[in-house]
C-alpha cells in the first residue's frame, strides 16, 4: 500500500477548482544558428503525478452512447458537470486529443440503472440512465453534464470512469466530492490522491462544476 502522495501548491489550487494557466515561455530568445537555441522551461510536475486507477464496480456496462449529458433520461437531482484535460504523462506538457471517457455513476437515492454490468444490448432501453461517453477535443479537454450521484453503504458518494487512449494504458477510476459523508470510513481506494477529490461549484445556472483533470500512462 503506497503512502499518500504530498500536495504542494498548485495541487492546492487544484483541489480548490483554480485552475492554473498554462503561461508561453519566454525569456529565451533565438540565437544565431538552430543548434544555440535554448528549449523552453517544461512544466512543473503534475501535483498528483499519474491518476490512480480505482476499482471498476460491479455495474460497467460496455458500449454506451457517445452523449455530452449522461442524464439523458432527466432524472431527478442536483445538476453537475465535470470537466477537464487529458494528458499524456505526469507533467501534463502533451494534452491528448480523441481520448474516450466512458462515465457512470447512481442517481440520487444511490441506484445504478441498470444495477448489473456487461453490454449495453443486454438490457431494453428503459432500463439505461446516468452513462455514456465522451471523447476529447483537438486541446485535450472533455466535459460532461449529468446529476449529483446518491451516497449509499458506506461508499463516499462518486463517478466512475474508464479512459481508453492510443497508445496509453487503459485507466479505470473513480472521482470523489470533498468534505463529504463517508470520506473516511469508505474502505474502497482508501489512498486517494487529493487530485481525485473534486471541489464543486455552482455557477450562475445552478450547476455545480468541478475539473478533473487526468493523467495516463504510456
Amino acid at each position: 500500500m503506497h503512502q499518500k502522495k504530498s500536495l504542494n501548491r498548485k495541487g492546492f489550487l487544484k483541489v480548490l477548482g483554480v485552475g492554473l494557466l498554462a503561461l508561453p515561455a519566454t525569456g529565451y530568445g533565438l540565437k544565431t544558428t538552430q543548434t544555440d537555441q535554448e528549449p523552453p522551461p517544461l512544466p512543473k510536475d503534475n501535483h498528483c503525478g499519474f491518476t490512480d486507477p480505482a476499482t471498476e464496480g460491479p455495474f460497467f456496462v460496455a458500449n454506451t452512447a457517445e452523449v455530452v449529458n449522461i442524464n439523458f433520461t432527466s432524472l431527478p437531482g442536483t445538476p453537475i458537470k465535470v470537466q477537464g484535460t487529458v494528458y499524456s504523462g505526469k507533467r501534463g506538457n502533451i494534452p491528448l486529443a480523441n481520448v474516450k471517457i466512458e462515465i457512470w455513476h447512481a442517481d440520487r437515492e444511490g441506484v445504478y440503472h441498470p444495477a448489473g454490468d456487461g453490454d449495453i444490448a443486454d438490457y431494453d432501453s428503459s432500463e439505461i440512465a446516468l452513462r455514456g461517453h465522451v471523447y476529447t477535443n483537438a486541446k485535450g479537454e472533455y466535459a460532461f453534464h449529468s446529476i449529483r450521484p446518491g451516497i449509499y453503504g458506506s461508499r463516499r458518494r462518486h463517478i466512475h470512469y474508464k479512459i481508453t487512449a492510443p497508445k496509453h494504458r487503459s485507466l479505470t477510476t473513480q472521482t470523489y466530492w470533498l468534505e463529504e459523508k463517508n470520506n473516511h470510513r469508505d474502505r474502497t481506494d482508501r489512498n486517494t490522491e487529493e487530485c481525485r477529490y473534486i471541489n464543486f461549484k455552482k455557477n450562475s445556472r445552478g450547476i455545480e462544476v468541478g475539473t478533473f483533470d487526468i493523467y495516463l500512462k504510456r
